[in-house]
């Protein structure tokens, strides 16, 4: 198995899929933060004029519609109520907080890099050459799954990590970093890691399709239909069917409870994501098994 296991991991590693991949994120994360950069710089002159038109805003609307009866003082009532939102710098806890804004794409580039991870190799008939060396199925698709996950959990971390850091000298140089402390930096890691789990969950379910499809197209086709469609028609008409539905699950699991409208929590949400992922791997592993190579 460990030999099987570094064969795939090399084969991973030298796709020209992933190597590509990488190049055009970090070419449009490194140009977002430069963007950022330049955008950002703001005198202190232009500072002070956004934060008068804000807070002249907020006090014209009698503090948005937020103020509790009996207000008099709308400019000190808005003060308090903007608080940081006043400042238009950029401040680094938003980085951040966006971390979880990435999910979709990223979640995104898991479910490719599954998917035509043994897509291209039923496109190629490459399945064939390798079970004529080692003929045990099971543990050829276990082995791929293995180099599959620890490929695309690092691969997505070390992306985000590169999207903070990117992000992180306009904020030191034109913007706020004083409100960073540990608990920012570890909620801010904690997303990373929420989104770089649901990456691999994603990467695994293309794989999954894939392997049952024999076609990476065939799994992105029927994996997008699923989400996009049928759960979108359970929704409609059976809405309390929500708390068991793929979608909803990884939106809670991503962005918490607060952003979600099911009755459970984060942790069953993602034992409930485990199981579909895992009710389909086996569903693939036995297909496999089964399936003639020819």
């Amino acid at each position: 198995m460990s030999r099987l296991f570094r064969v795939e991991l090399r084969r991973l590693l030298a796709r020209r899929l992933l190597r590509f991949t990488t190049l055009v994120v970090v070419a449009l994360l490194t140009i977002a933060g430069a963007i950022v950069f330049f955008t950002s710089d703001m005198t202190p002159a232009e500072v002070e004029r956004v934060q008068n038109e804000r807070l002249q805003s907020c006090v014209e609307s009698q503090g948005f519609g937020n103020a509790p009866p009996g207000t008099t003082d709308f400019e000190a009532f808005c003060r308090e109520d903007l608080g940081s939102e006043i400042d238009p710098r950029l401040d680094y806890v938003e980085v951040a907080d966006a971390v979880t804004e990435l999910g979709f794409p990223f979640m995104m580039l898991g479910w490719i890099l599954g998917a035509s991870s043994i897509g291209a190799e039923w496109n190629n008939r490459t399945l064939t050459t390798t079970l004529t060396w080692e003929s045990r199925r099971v543990r050829v698709l276990v082995a791929k799954m293995l180099a599959l996950v620890l490929v695309v959990a690092v691969w997505i971390l070390l992306l985000l990590v590169f999207y903070a850091l990117a992000m992180y000298p306009a904020a030191a140089a034109h913007g706020i970093t004083s409100t960073v402390d540990s608990t920012v930096l570890g909620d801010m890691f904690e997303s990373m890691l929420r989104v770089d789990a649901l990456a691999v969950v994603f990467a695994l379910l293309g794989f999954a399709l894939a392997t049952m499809g024999r076609n990476t197209a065939a799994a992105l086709g029927v994996g997008f239909a699923y989400l996009a469609v049928v759960e979108t028609i359970i929704r409609g008409f059976k809405p309390e069917w929500s708390d068991w539905l793929l979608g909803d699950n990884i939106s809670l699991f991503l962005f918490g409870v607060g952003e979600s409208p099911l009755t459970h929590g984060q942790t069953t949400a993602a034992v409930i994501l485990v199981a579909y992922i895992g009710a389909l791997l086996l569903a693939a592993t036995a297909l496999f098994r089964r399936r003639e190579m020819a």
